[in-house]
């Protein structure tokens, strides 16, 4: 029997590790499987012709909010040149209502409801021997056209007998590899699936370490761990990280290793600030998920939490600089309004983490506000992702808004292009949320968010918003100055736009004539090692010399390598 598995992920990079699960758990009784990855923007004709040829007697979709759309497209051209191949879907997706998604999507046999490493390989027992899959639990399945049978429900699996899903020896340079050392959630968050769901499940510690050992071997990066609160259990975490310090050392640091980790804000504490004293920078990334500060709204998602208690641990691993992190909200929350989530926002704002990410409500099916969407006037998109479109706190004109701040805040704030610009910029306003909503509607004004823009023009549009306020002296060189050093920190120049040129009079007497010395100087061999193994034209195109004002009277070497800029400030007494 031939078996396919298929996932339509959002991006290349992405990888799916449902179907990788699946291949290990049935390969030693079903050698004949295969797994296929598209992405949601290809063709639909090009996926469905890729999939027929492998002339497959089971194909199986892995199914979320992000693909069903299209994987649905998929299937129902599928089908009518493929009517003897059996199609099953699985996923979180389609986990919920089963019989119902069944019963509109005739074109496929069955669901697996719920973890299917299990399921999955007694379903492909029953069909190859002939049987009907009545006793296969975690199902649902298509017993005529007309008659769809839900059989009961699966106990969860204990996550030391799963496989690896990284045994199949593959390619994932350039890729994300999606690892889970965890199943379950101890929180009962209600916007979330994981709530429906009681207790945490661990992988053994050494397991992991041949996961991870695998994905690096065959050239994954950047490791995402899926678990829902990594940080649920302080030994546990402790022996992953452990293993991922090791593990990493046996790679150059230019390597980029990088472990991704969603923790709980309100799970830190003095020993997570005493075991990340000894950790190596840059290795971990923490996303964590704050979602809001309203007490009234926390209450209603049964997310308790004490931001002002827990941010103090935040912002001292921030100080070490031993982590990246992410900070995430969610607009549309029950009981968030306009000033309810400006609030929320300034509070994670001051706690600059090197990400604000600021995601919309999605009202799952299954979860406890979809259960509750009319209480709370939850309006969302009928297909999936089932993104919130407006609340009884929060009008469709407010949640746009959100969105188009949200979009300036990535382009600005997210992409570490403008940290002095916008420190001085923000200083201008009541709060940070004002900043953005008022850059963001200007630009909505603009009409350029029709428009794709690189990263040289967003500098342009940041001049643009000060000179259409109010272009008054004292404004003009503290932002030029500001936005200059952010260009010059963000890569090395060819050329500078003319509105962030210093006036020639502001210019020191002799100024091309000192830049080139300053550049030149061989006295920096003792300060920069890496000036002795370049020649002069090596280090003029690994360096630039400029003279700013602005906050002080100050040259500056800029040093460019391995896509890193450090900066020198140069003494002229």
């Amino acid at each position: 029997m031939r078996i396919l598995l298929v996932a339509l992920n959002a991006k290349y990079v992405h990888t799916n590790l449902a179907i990788r699960y699946l291949r290990e758990s049935i390969r030693g009784e079903f050698p004949d499987v295969d797994l296929r990855e598209f992405t949601i923007n290809e063709p639909i004709e090009r996926i469905e012709a890729e999939i027929y040829e492998v002339k497959a007697d089971v194909i199986g979709f892995s199914c979320y909010i992000w693909n069903l759309k299209e994987t649905l497209a998929v299937i129902r051209q599928l089908r009518p040149t493929s009517p003897h191949t059996r199609i099953l879907v699985g996923g979180p997706e389609v986990s919920f209502e089963a019989e119902a998604f069944l019963r509109e999507n005739p074109e496929i046999d069955g669901a697996v409801l719920g973890e299917g490493e299990i399921t999955f390989l007694e379903l492909m027992r029953a069909w190859e021997s002939g049987s009907e899959p009545s006793q296969v639990q975690g199902l649902a399945w298509r017993s005529s056209p007309q008659e769809i049978v839900l059989n009961p429900p699966r106990q969860q699996i204990a996550m030391a007998e799963l496989p690896n899903p990284y045994n199949h020896k593959e390619e994932l340079q350039g890729r994300l590899a999606y690892v889970e050392t965890t199943r379950g959630c101890p929180f009962n968050c209600q916007y979330c699936l994981s709530s429906t769901f009681q207790g945490v499940r661990y992988l053994p510690a050494e397991r992991f370490r041949e996961i991870l050992r695998q994905t690096l071997q065959c050239g994954a990066r950047t490791i995402k761990l899926v678990d829902r609160t990594f940080n649920v259990d302080k030994e546990h975490s402790f022996k992953i990280l452990d293993i991922a310090r090791e593990e990493a050392a046996h790679y150059p640091s230019e390597a980029g290793i990088r472990i991704h980790c969603e923790i709980a804000g309100e799970l830190l504490d003095e020993d997570w600030l005493h075991y990340l004293q000894d950790y190596p920078k840059d290795l971990v990334q923490f996303e964590i998920g704050v979602q809001s500060t309203n007490p009234e709204t926390l209450a209603i998602i049964c997310r308790p939490q004490h931001f002002e208690r827990w941010a103090k641990y935040v912002r001292e691993i921030r100080s070490m600089s031993k982590a990246h992190l992410h900070l995430d909200l969610i607009a549309g929350l029950p009981k968030e309004g306009w000033d309810s989530f400006r609030g929320s926002f300034n509070e994670v704002y001051a706690v600059q983490p090197d990400m604000l990410q600021l995601g919309f409500l999605k009202v799952l099916k299954g979860s406890g506000l979809r259960k509750k969407s009319k209480e709370y006037g939850l309006v969302f998109s009928p297909d999936p992702p089932y993104t919130v479109l407006q609340t009884d706190d929060l009008s469709h004109d407010e949640l746009l808004k959100l969105h188009r701040l949200e979009d300036i805040l990535d382009r600005y704030y997210n992409s570490g292009r403008f940290g002095h610009t916008l420190d001085w910029a923000i200083g201008r306003y009541s709060t940070p949320f004002d900043f953005y909503h008022e850059f963001a509607e200007y630009w909505h004004q603009q009409g350029w968010f029709r428009q794709s823009w690189s990263a040289k023009a967003l500098f342009e549009k940041l001049w643009a918003f000060f000179a259409y306020q109010s272009f008054r002296s004292d404004i003009c060189a503290p932002l030029r100055e500001r936005l200059r050093l952010d260009y010059y920190l963000w890569e090395r120049p060819n050329s500078v736009p003319a509105y962030l040129l210093l006036p020639d009079e502001n210019l020191p007497p002799n100024y091309p004539e000192i830049k080139y010395s300053f550049q030149q100087d061989p006295r920096w061999a003792h300060i920069i090692p890496e000036f002795r193994g370049m020649d002069r034209r090596q280090w003029t195109r690994a360096t630039a010399v400029e003279y700013f004002q602005e906050p002080q009277p100050q040259w500056v070497l800029f040093f460019y390598q391995n896509g890193r800029t450090q900066t020198y400030p140069i003494r002229t007494d």
